[in-house]
C-alpha cells in the first residue's frame, strides 16, 4: 500500500459519514438486520426486517397508510395496535417513536422500532418551523454528530425525561450491585413496536408556515408551470360540500383578484391538466385583498382545483429608446401571449442572417405567409424579436405599442438586401386555422401535435413568393397581430466561408451599415459593421494588414494559427490597397458610430486600429481626435486634429473641430484657474467678524 492510499484510509476513518458510504456520500442499500438511527439525539432506532421499495420517504404533512403493533412498553399499558390505518404526519396521531421511524422508511418496509418508554407518547417530533426558536436559528442543544444534525428532534421535556430514566436506571443498578442484591431489569424502560409502511401520499407545503398545502390527485401532462403575468383557466370546487358547484375562472396571475388569497400559491405550483386537493388555512382562505379587520376570521377550506389551460405571457425587449416620464423599463417591450405551445424546440437559433417563414394575421383578416431574412431591415425590429422567441409550429398573439413600432422601424433599402416576400400555399390553410384557434383542439384532430416535418411547406420557400413592402400590410392602430412560426434556416457560419464568401458578406453588411448611418440609426449601423468585421478579423490577411490586432503578449512568444503564411505576397499592390481601404473604412465607421453613442474609449480604439494599417490617414487622426476630445483630453485631441489638418488642409470639418476643441480647452483652463484662485489666500477678516 502506498503512502497516498494510507492517507485516504485515514481520511475515510476520520469522516463523519458511516464507513460503508460510497465516495459520492450516498448511503448504502438497505439490508435485513440493519440498525439505523431515526432521531437527532440517537434515542430512537429501527432494525429492518423487510426492505422497502423505491426512494420516496414520508415527510411532514404527508398522508401514510401503515400497520403497527406494540411488542414492549415498560411502566405503562400496551398501546392499541393499528392495521391499514391512514394518518397524516405531524398531527399527533402516532406514538412519537413510530413517527420518528416512519420518516426514515420506504413503502413496503417492515422494521422494529426501539426507543425509551417516554417516546411512546402520542405526539409528533419537532421539525421545520416548530424546531426553530426564531427564523433560521436552531435551538441550542448538546453536540450532535454531523450525520444526525438534520434528523427530527424530540421536545426538550421528552428528551430530558428519557435522560432522567436512564440515570435512575444506572443509579438503581449501581446501588443493587453495591448491596449485593439481584437487579432484574436488564435495561431502562423501553418501547418496542413492529411497524409496516404500506403507502405514501405526498402532500406539498407551498408556504413556509404551511398555511397552504396541496395533494396531487391527477398528475399534469406537461413540464411547464405558470408564472405571474400568465393567463390561466382553472376550475375549483369546495371539497366536502355536497351543494358546492364547480366554478371556472380565466384570469391573469398577479393582476386579477383570486377567490382566495392562498390560491395563487397553488396555481403557481401546478401543471396543465393537473388536479389537486388544496388546503388553505384561515389566513389563506380569505378573499384576496381582505384581512381580518374587514371580515370575520374564516374557517380553513379545502378546494379541489384543476388547471385546465394556461397561456404564457412575456415582455420581449426590442431596444432602448428615450421613454417619456413614467414610461418604465417595459415601455419598449413587445407583449407576447401564447396561443398554442410549439411542440418542437429549434435545432438552431434564429439570429441575424436566418431566413424565416411565418404566417401573420392582422385583426380579423386572413393569414398571410411571409418570408424574410432576419436583421436586414425588411421588417420592423419587433418582428425579428417575435420569431426569435418562438418554437416551430407555435402560435402567439402580439401587441406592439406605438413606442415599440417606432423603436426599430423598417430599415432603408440597399443593394443586396433580401426583400420581404408573400407566399401562397393553399395546403397550409387548414393547418393554420387549427394552430390559430384560441381553444384546445380535440384529441382526434389530425392537426394536434403538428410538426414542422409534417407541414406541407415547399422546399424552395426561401425563393418563392412575390416581393412586398411592409407598409402594404397595414398594421392595425392598436398594434395587435398573430404569428405562427413555420420554418427557419440556419444563419451562415462565417468560419466556414471561403475568402470570396467572406468578402461578399462583408460588402453586404457594409452596405447595410452605410444605409443605416445615412438616416442616423448609428446603433443598428454599428451592429452591421461589426458583423462585417467578424467575417474577416480572424483571417491571416486581416492580421497582416492590422499589426495592432495580432494579439501578441508582451515578453512572451505567441504562436499564431496562420504563422508561416504570407497572404500579402500572393496579392498585387492594387489588391492589397483595395482590401486595406475596405477594412480601414469599417473601423472608421465603427469609430463614428461609437462617437455618436458617447462610447469614446471604443471610438478611440477603432481609430487607433485604423492608424495601425494607415499611419498617415487623416480621417483616422480626425476620429481619434474627436474621441479624445469627448474624453476631455483636449491637448491630445489638438495634436491629432492639427496633424490631420496638415494632411488635408482644405477640409473644413477638421478646421471647425479644431476651433471647437480650442474653445473647450480655454474654457477648461479658465474653470481650473477659478477653482484654485482662492485656495491659498487667507479669509477676509471683516467678513469673518460679520459671520
Amino acid at each position: 500500500m502506498t503512502l497516498k492510499d494510507e492517507e485516504s484510509d485515514i481520511q475515510s476513518t476520520l469522516s463523519d459519514a458511516p464507513p460503508d458510504w460510497n465516495s459520492d456520500d450516498e448511503p448504502p442499500d438497505d439490508h435485513v438486520g440493519d440498525e439505523n438511527t431515526c432521531s437527532r439525539d440517537g434515542a430512537v432506532r429501527k432494525v429492518i426486517q423487510k426492505v422497502g421499495k423505491g426512494l420516496e420517504r414520508p415527510g411532514q404533512n404527508d398522508i401514510i397508510t401503515l400497520s403497527f403493533s406494540t411488542l414492549q412498553l415498560d411502566g405503562s399499558d400496551s398501546l392499541p395496535s393499528l392495521s391499514n390505518t391512514t394518518v397524516e404526519m405531524g398531527t399527533n396521531q402516532l406514538p412519537m417513536a413510530v413517527e420518528f421511524a416512519v420518516k426514515n422508511m420506504r413503502v413496503g418496509e417492515v422494521c422494529e422500532v426501539r426507543a425509551p418508554a417516554v417516546y411512546s407518547l402520542q405526539t409528533s417530533p419537532l421539525c421545520g418551523r416548530s424546531l426553530r426558536t426564531q427564523p433560521g436559528v436552531l435551538p441550542k442543544t448538546d453536540k450532535v454528530k454531523r450525520r444526525y444534525r438534520f434528523l427530527p428532534a424530540a421536545p426538550r421535556s421528552v428528551s430530558e425525561q428519557a435522560k432522567k430514566d436512564l440515570l435512575n436506571f444506572r443509579k438503581a443498578k449501581q446501588e443493587a450491585t453495591e448491596k449485593g442484591e439481584a437487579f432484574d431489569a436488564a435495561s431502562p424502560p423501553m418501547f418496542r413496536a413492529s411497524v409496516e409502511l404500506l403507502s405514501i401520499t405526498c402532500v406539498l407545503a407551498l408556504t413556509e408556515d404551511r398555511s397552504v398545502t396541496k395533494r396531487i390527485l391527477q398528475k399534469g401532462s406537461s413540464r411547464r408551470q405558470p408564472r405571474r403575468g400568465d393567463v390561466i383557466t382553472f376550475s375549483y370546487t369546495i371539497h366536502g360540500d355536497d351543494n358546492a358547484r364547480s366554478e371556472t375562472c380565466t384570469l391573469t396571475l398577479g393582476k386579477d383578484k383570486l377567490p382566495f388569497s392562498g390560491l395563487g400559491h397553488v396555481l403557481l405550483s401546478m401543471k396543465e391538466e393537473e388536479c389537486c386537493l388544496a388546503r388553505l388555512s384561515s389566513t389563506a382562505a380569505l378573499p384576496e385583498g381582505e384581512d381580518f379587520s374587514e371580515a370575520h376570521e374564516p374557517l380553513p377550506v379545502s378546494l379541489e382545483v384543476t388547471l385546465l389551460r394556461w397561456r404564457r405571457r412575456d415582455l420581449l425587449p426590442v431596444g432602448e429608446v428615450d421613454t417619456p416620464a413614467g414610461g418604465g423599463s417595459d415601455a419598449c417591450a413587445l407583449l407576447k401571449t401564447e396561443i398554442r405551445q410549439g411542440p418542437e424546440r429549434r435545432s438552431h437559433d434564429v439570429e441575424a442572417g436566418s431566413m424565416v417563414l411565418a404566417a401573420m394575421v392582422i385583426g380579423e383578416g386572413e393569414a398571410s405567409l411571409l418570408s424574410w431574412r432576419v436583421g436586414e431591415g425588411a421588417v420592423p425590429g419587433y418582428m425579428d424579436v417575435a420569431v426569435a422567441s418562438m418554437r416551430f409550429c407555435e402560435s402567439a398573439a402580439f401587441e406592439a405599442s406605438e413606442i415599440v413600432q417606432t423603436c426599430r422601424p423598417v430599415g432603408p433599402s440597399y443593394e443586396g438586401q433580401t426583400p420581404l416576400r408573400t407566399l401562397k400555399v393553399s395546403a397550409l390553410d387548414p393547418w393554420l386555422v387549427d394552430l390559430l384557434k384560441e381553444q384546445e383542439v380535440a384529441e382526434d384532430s389530425p392537426k394536434e401535435g403538428a410538426s414542422a416535418q409534417l407541414l406541407p411547406i415547399p422546399d424552395d420557400w426561401t425563393m418563392q413568393g412575390e416581393v412586398n413592402n411592409w407598409s402594404d400590410l397595414k398594421l392595425s392602430e392598436d398594434g395587435c397581430f398573430k404569428l405562427v412560426f413555420l420554418a427557419a434556416t440556419e444563419a451562415v457560419d462565417l468560419c466556414l466561408l471561403e475568402e470570396d464568401g467572406q468578402m461578399h458578406f462583408l460588402e453586404l453588411e457594409r452596405a447595410h451599415g452605410n444605409a443605416l448611418a445615412k438616416v442616423g440609426r448609428f446603433e443598428e449601423a454599428s451592429e452591421a459593421y461589426r458583423r462585417a468585421l467578424d467575417a474577416v478579423r480572424h483571417g491571416s490577411l486581416y492580421k497582416a494588414l492590422f499589426p495592432t490586432e495580432r494579439g501578441h503578449i508582451q515578453g512572451a512568444y505567441s504562436r499564431e494559427a496562420f504563422e508561416g503564411e504570407h497572404p500579402l505576397e500572393r496579392m498585387s499592390e492594387e489588391e492589397v490597397s483595395t482590401r486595406r481601404g475596405q477594412l480601414v473604412a469599417l473601423h472608421l465607421n465603427l469609430s463614428l458610430c461609437a462617437t455618436k453613442a458617447g462610447l469614446y474609449a471604443l471610438a478611440k480604439r477603432h481609430a487607433e486600429t485604423a492608424l495601425g494599417a494607415e499611419p498617415e490617414s487623416a480621417k483616422a487622426l480626425f476620429r481619434r481626435g474627436q474621441a479624445a476630445a469627448g474624453q476631455g483630453d483636449y491637448e491630445e485631441a489638438l495634436q491629432d486634429l492639427q496633424k490631420a489638418a496638415e494632411l488635408m488642409p482644405q477640409d473644413r470639418g477638421i478646421r471647425a473641430e479644431i476651433q471647437s476643441v480650442q474653445h473647450d480647452l480655454r474654457a477648461h483652463r479658465e474653470a481650473q484657474k477659478n477653482m484654485f484662485v482662492k485656495v491659498f489666500q487667507p479669509p477676509d477678516r471683516l467678513q469673518g467678524d460679520k459671520q
